[in-house]
């Protein structure tokens, strides 16, 4: 009898978590008695933080620099612009708001669905008689895009031109307002990356990080100034965006993790005002979404080495054991913000095995095939609570991302019924996320043509069954416990050695629904998002396959680099 196998161990030495509270929707906010205009009223008055590090903090001790030979523009310059300019954005519509109604719906949405992901505003902007026009627009484009409710004032591509004509005329003068509403306007992103526009989140991002350095952001700020915890959460989002950008588009970061750490620490609850659900939430997804940036990076790099396996290994099993249970509890709760975040958790997983060298040709890795089960498991909770439409614009990477996992179990025969319907899942998501986000197309296609070709080679032979059956260890056990298993249904002929969890426990609806979708194969005549200019249809055209030529997912943009054995920058 053979020795009992060593489990490994991961190490988990932090504190006890924190008990879940009750949650507040309006998070900083009181959205309740919020009205637009409310009238003459006093406005509050902040500290104005420096907009540029002077060169001699940085230049050495020797350099004495006088802060006005430094100016180069009047200092009582006026914010207002030019009666021609003004009449211009009067004309194109930028000056034109909803009623009030519907701006206080339109903020509500966004600090419901979006504020927890993007905590950049500060309550005291719009609570006074004027607030800023461009900031408004900004946060009309974002709650358009977290719900599937017509707007009769204004479609996202209407609230995108106004911010979009607001901001480059120079209208706003407060950095920190500028900074947001760019990170704001990343919400739009209509098309994926194989369209080369100025409209996409990672345009946005870039911007936004442009001026966030200009003004010394990305500098820890001094415990006395009143807005620290607003620049912190700023810099917070700029940092966790730009490791979603990389590991989406597979492309470099403009913010390194080293530069980042020495100048700012991590968010923490001490940042908001109010320490609610959403506050709990943030500093979590930061954290998990800076994981993925440094896998992709390390991956795209050809620096990943086993040492660095294991420590990113022991970063995300820590994550899940003491980061994670801050916001899920000791449940494991499965609300809309949990299970966003815990998608990225099983996609980082996967990234990492993929990046140890599992690929088509190999032995399939049963924490890839279990982690891309469990994205499944959640995006079908998504698909049969009408929730899609509250997801965001990285949202198609993921289910690409479990897809390119599944699909390879076509030729594996105890495995590829079930794989085969979850891929079908990750089909129809990605084709209602296409109304919404360009990307998705994209994956969607790629997911076809793959499915496509294994299927075409089936059945399996009974050699390649018996070689591609994976094995369960001890330690990998370790990282799915505690998880709904429910959502997982392909653990039952991995971990169990069963065939439960097939189809039979599909219900009517969502049967309904993957049965329409297979029938009609929607991915050939995906339609165009809702805002994407005309201009654009032929690249899009071309994307769908009507148009011949190769596209950015083949070409290894937007996720298709995970294909790869071997990348680089």
């Amino acid at each position: 009898m053979s020795p009992p196998r060593k489990r490994r161990q991961y190490t988990n030495s932090l504190s006890s978590p924190v008990s879940k509270r009750t949650r507040s929707s309006t998070s900083d906010f009181s959205i309740p008695g919020f009205t637009l205009p409310a009238g003459p009223k006093k406005e509050k008055q902040h500290h104005v933080a420096p907009t540029y590090r002077r060169p001699g903090q940085y230049l050495g001790r020797n350099v004495s620099v006088d802060d006005a030979m430094m100016l180069t523009s009047p200092t009582n310059e006026s914010a207002a612009i030019s009666s021609a300019d003004g009449q211009l954005l009067k004309d194109q519509g930028a000056l034109t708001l909803p009623p009030e109604q519907a701006q206080t719906d339109l903020i509500a949405t966004f600090i419901d669905f979006g504020h927890v992901w993007t905590p950049v505003i500060d309550s005291a902007w719009l609570d006074t008689s004027k607030p800023s026009l461009l900031l408004l627009q900004s946060i009309f484009v974002a709650a358009s895009r977290l719900t599937t409710q017509p707007n009769e004032y204004g479609s996202t591509a209407d609230f995108y031109r106004r911010a979009k004509l607001l901001f480059f005329f120079g209208n706003e003068r407060n950095a920190l307002i500028s900074i947001s509403s760019a990170i704001l306007l990343s919400w739009y992103s209509p098309v994926g990356p194989e369209t080369v526009v100025t409209d996409t989140s990672a345009f946005w991002l870039r911007t936004a990080e442009s001026i966030a350095f200009q003004i010394g952001l990305h500098k820890e700020p001094a415990v006395t100034d009143p807005q620290r915890g607003l620049r912190r959460r700023i810099w917070g989002t700029l940092v966790l965006l730009d490791c979603i950008t990389s590991a989406t588009l597979g492309s470099p970061q403009s913010i390194t993790p080293s530069d980042s750490a020495s100048n700012m620490q991590p968010p923490t609850l001490d940042d908001f005002t109010t320490q609610d659900f959403p506050a709990r939430t943030f500093p979590v997804y930061v954290s998990i979404a800076q994981l993925l940036g440094t896998i992709a990076q390390r991956r795209l790099r050809r620096d990943l080495w086993p040492e660095h396996t294991r420590t990113l290994e022991t970063s995300l099993f820590r994550w899940v054991k003491h980061d994670f249970l801050t916001i899920s509890g000791p449940s494991l709760s499965s609300s809309l913000e949990t299970r966003q975040v815990l998608v990225m958790y099983f996609a980082g997983l996967i990234m990492l095995d993929r990046a140890r060298g599992q690929s088509a040709d190999r032995p399939l890795a049963a924490r890839s095939l279990l982690s891309a089960s469990f994205i499944v498991g959640i995006y079908r909770d998504f698909l049969e609570k009408d929730e899609l439409c509250r997801l965001g614009p990285a949202s198609p990477f993921y289910a690409l991302v479990a897809g390119l996992v599944l699909i390879p179990t076509y030729k594996t025969e105890p495995l590829w019924e079930t794989a085969n319907e979850d891929t079908v899942i990750l089909k129809a998501c990605l084709q209602i996320l296409s109304k919404q986000w360009g990307a998705a197309i994209g994956a969607l296609r790629t997911l076809q043509k793959l499915s496509d070709d294994a299927l075409s080679h089936f059945p399996p032979t009974g050699a390649e069954t018996e070689l591609r059956i994976p094995r369960l260890s001890d330690e990998t056990l370790a990282f799915f416990e505690g998880f709904d298993r429910r959502w997982c249904r392909l653990w039952g002929p991995i971990v169990d050695r069963t065939h439960e969890g097939g189809v039979s426990d599909l219900n009517g609806s969502l049967r309904s629904i993957l049965d329409n979708y297979a029938a009609s194969r929607p991915w050939g005549d995906v339609p165009r998002p809702a805002g994407v200019p005309e201009v654009e249809a032929e690249a899009l055209d071309a994307l769908r396959g009507g148009g011949g030529g190769t596209s950015a997912w083949e070409r290894g943009l937007g996720g298709e680099w995970l294909l790869d054995n071997g990348s680089s920058l």
